[in-house]
């Protein structure tokens, strides 16, 4: 081995070696915290604390890193459910729901924004959440959708209230308006409104569930006051969606799709809308505006709730549980039910 031979391997060794010890020093500076979600059977299998305990050793063990729970370098995301897992670095410090603009906080605004981009908002259109707690729903669709009118119905003052504040705070008292009114009995004409739009409540404090018959109730009076052609969209719990069979049948003289299918490939439907003005219509397509969800369609008969007919169905995250939300068009008017 001549001289220019030994030094070449000299200097790559120790460059090789500095590199090593640099990388060394680094891991055992890098700080890093796991947040874990699990949700849906592998919940009960696995808690969230023993995942990330899993993993945190791991990376300890492996890459020499140090867990810092309060202001790591970096934050490791995992999301674990019966359909999917998923392993993500977030990218913003704060969580894509918050708003700087809602005071207090209900349903979690990314979800929110997502019922309304499926909603099929359009300009001078009237917007009826009558369910609207915090206000959360209608603040995401006026930022998104202004020229339009908003209306806001609930039977709590204490929710009335945090939607005033937050209405107020948004900048948004001219667009959205606030009534204090049951759901079941809307102060509204029949077929006065083009979507509704509402969070059926299932938390600690608001709760409706399959052993009332208040579900029904609630369907038909947004039915009513629907106009033909327009949208409902809805956000159910786990255990309503497993019950939602009992408020809906068949239509057989429909050609609406929506038998349901878990295999979503591209996460769009073709559904023709059956609005008599407007049955030359060519097919419409709906994309899939909530990626990376468990998505149903509904192919052949139509599944109805008196003329709601069912458009389309997406499973959601909501944190510790998940939730489904559920579309209908109404298809026809009441007199010809």
């Amino acid at each position: 081995m001549d001289l220019l031979t030994e030094s070449k391997t000299f200097l790559e060794d120790a460059s090789e070696s500095r590199i090593e010890k640099s990388v060394e020093s680094n891991n055992r500076s890098f700080s890093f915290r796991v947040s874990c979600r699990c949700s849906g059977t592998i919940a009960k299998v696995f808690t969230s604390q023993e995942v990330g305990k899993v993993l945190g050793i791991t990376l300890i063990k492996q890459l020499g890193w140090k867990a810092d729970l309060r202001n790591p370098d970096l934050e490791l995301f995992v999301h674990l459910n019966d359909i999917y897992s998923v392993v993500g670095i977030p990218v913003f410090r704060l969580p894509l729901a918050t708003r700087e603009y809602i005071r207090t906080a209900g349903l979690r605004s990314t979800v929110a924004w997502a019922m309304a981009s499926l909603a099929e908002i359009n300009a001078g259109a009237f917007v009826l959440d009558p369910m609207c707690g915090l206000g959360t729903i209608l603040l995401e669709a006026a930022k998104e959708w202004p020229n339009v009118h908003y209306l806001g119905a609930d039977i709590n003052d204490s929710q009335l209230q945090g939607a005033h504040e937050n209405i107020k705070a948004a900048g948004l008292m001219d667009k959205i308006e606030l009534l204090k009114a049951s759901v079941i009995a809307l102060p509204l004409p029949s077929e006065s409104v083009d979507v509704v739009i509402s969070d059926i409540p299932f938390g600690k404090k608001f709760k409706i569930t399959k052993d009332t018959k208040l579900l029904p109730n609630i369907l038909r009076e947004m039915e009513r006051v629907l106009h033909v052609g327009g949208t409902v969209v809805l956000l159910v719990s786990q255990d309503l969606h497993k019950h939602m069979g009992g408020c809906i049948s068949n239509c057989i003289e429909n050609d609406t799709s929506l038998n349901a299918t878990s295999d979503n490939k591209n996460g769009a439907a073709v559904v023709k809308d059956l609005n008599p003005k407007e049955k030359n219509r060519s097919p419409r397509s709906i994309s899939s505006s909530i990626k990376g969800v468990e998505t149903e369609h509904f192919n052949n008969k139509t599944t109805c709730f008196g003329s709601l007919a069912a458009v389309e169905s997406y499973g959601v995250s909501l944190g510790k549980t998940d939730a489904f939300i559920y579309k209908y068009r109404k298809i026809f008017a009441a007199a010809m039910q």
